[in-house]
């Protein structure tokens, strides 16, 4: 597991919990402070996902084959 895995997930609850609340309470959030912060924290979690995930893939470590051998592509059906 990688950095992305767990701030994405993250993410993905925090959307579950605002759909939620937006969708159970009218005018959900119900002041300027709370609104604030449900923006913020969506925008630091979506900034973290993007993040995480360009580290990730600029990190990642390919297996290399040995030379003259040949790869394969398998599709199972």
């Amino acid at each position: 597991m990688n950095a992305f895995h767990v701030v994405g997930g993250l993410l993905a609850v925090w959307a579950v919990v605002v759909s939620f609340l937006g969708i159970t309470r009218e005018g959900f959030p119900n002041t300027d402070l709370a609104e604030r912060v449900v923006s913020i924290v969506s925008v630091v979690l979506v900034i973290g996902s993007i993040g995480t995930a360009v580290y990730t893939g600029a990190n990642e470590h390919h297996e290399e084959t040995p030379e003259g051998e040949e790869t394969a592509l398998v599709v199972p059906l």
